[in-house]
């Protein structure tokens, strides 16, 4: 246990760390001082002890070590952080030290953001980003507890999906120049996204077989760089079996369009390069869905490739393991709600073949009634 001395106006607690060391913290009134001799001496009996030299440290500071401690993370999500961080967050809390953050400050700068005319998905997310750092902050014994959990973020209103039906699909499809145009009918057979569309390479379609296999996405850094990473989930690594119709047009476009190789992409532009998504959107899809006068975003198509599947009898199951969804409670949180549809279809299914059954059983009846008695065979 440590001691308390007086100096001057100050108590000092006066004390050894784990590691032998010695300390002091200086306070007011030697109850307090004492006192935290008392919580120290507990904390470190418990395994539990901070140095509270490490609760001063600026933000900043912190956030350049947790940049460092994301190394092992995506490069687009590193990215995302780093954005974050020295766009949003340091700005206003890079002075402050990490183990007096006020919770209220940041529910705060939560409501400027707001109301500045920031989406709130976007505030949602710089949230993240702080509430990840402050955690791995705690994580590594830098301070007791994370302020963001006493905090309510801004709720994000749920996006609206859009479901094509057939005609919708083949309309944005044909509306598009020749050289995306399988792309578009793909992403509606398969359900793939666009980062494993897009990253698609020779090597893993077989349109003999009539099989996509998807083990890998492509994804562009904010600097521009183009990065292979392994797909979202586990189970997003799945072999997908398409349609003889999508099949026939994708050997048309092997030939015409993609770059040759097996590692060649199937889909490039005009350079041979991937196509990035802000070039898709503003010069073939977009065009594309005002020509057919639809609205949706390209990751519609995917919720489109579900509602269809779905539509024609799919069992969940399996489409859990065509979109490569992590758990069958993903598929059903997200799209349970068109199952109803099925359920009614089912039912309308039953109605039609109980009908029958009955009228085949009156028919058999009357059948019987009509007929002649039979005529009891004679013993004697």
């Amino acid at each position: 246990m440590g001691f308390v001395e007086k100096r001057g106006k100050k108590y000092l607690a006066r004390y050894r760390d784990p590691l032998g060391r010695q300390r002091a913290k200086s306070f007011a009134r030697k109850a307090d001082a004492q006192r935290s001799l008392v919580e120290m001496d507990i904390a470190k009996s418990r395994g539990s002890w901070l140095d509270p030299r490490d609760a001063e440290m600026p933000l900043a500071e912190w956030a350049e070590e947790f940049l460092r401690l994301c190394r092992r993370l995506s490069p687009t999500t590193q990215d995302t952080y780093r954005r974050d961080l020295h766009k949003y967050v340091l700005p206003r809390f890079g002075e402050y030290r990490i183990g007096f953050l006020p919770a209220d400050e940041i529910e705060n700068w939560l409501n400027d953001a707001i109301d500045a005319g920031l989406a709130a998905s976007s505030v949602h997310r710089h949230y993240r980003t702080l509430r990840r750092m402050l955690q791995v902050a705690v994580d590594k014994q830098k301070i007791l507890q994370n302020p963001c959990l006493r905090v309510e973020p801004p709720k994000v209103p749920a996006r609206e999906m859009v479901f094509l039906d057939w005609a919708q699909a083949m309309d944005l499809a044909e509306a598009l120049t020749p050289r995306f145009r399988a792309l578009v009918y793909l992403a509606v057979d398969a359900g793939m996204r666009w980062s494993e569309l897009i990253g698609l390479r020779r090597a893993r379609l077989d349109v003999d077989r009539r099989k996509v296999r998807v083990t890998e996405q492509l994804v562009q850094r904010s600097s521009g760089e183009w990065v292979r990473k392994e797909p979202k989930t586990p189970a997003s690594i799945r072999s997908i079996s398409i349609s003889p119709f999508t099949a026939k047009i994708l050997r048309d476009h092997l030939e015409r369009f993609a770059a040759s190789g097996t590692d060649g992409l199937v889909f490039p532009n005009r350079s041979g390069n991937p196509i990035s998504s802000s070039s898709f959107l503003s010069n073939h899809l977009g065009p594309a869905l005002r020509s057919a006068s639809l609205k949706c975003r390209f990751h519609d198509l995917r919720h489109t490739s579900v509602a269809l599947a779905i539509a024609v009898g799919a069992h969940p199951k399996a489409i859990q393991t065509r979109m490569g969804h992590s758990s069958i409670n993903v598929t059903l949180d997200r799209y349970g709600h068109l199952f109803p549809e099925l359920d009614e279809a089912i039912a309308t299914s039953f109605g039609d073949h109980l009908a029958e059954a009955r009228r085949k059983r009156e028919e058999r009846l009357r059948a019987e009634a009509s007929a002649p008695p039979k005529r009891l065979r004679s013993t004697a």
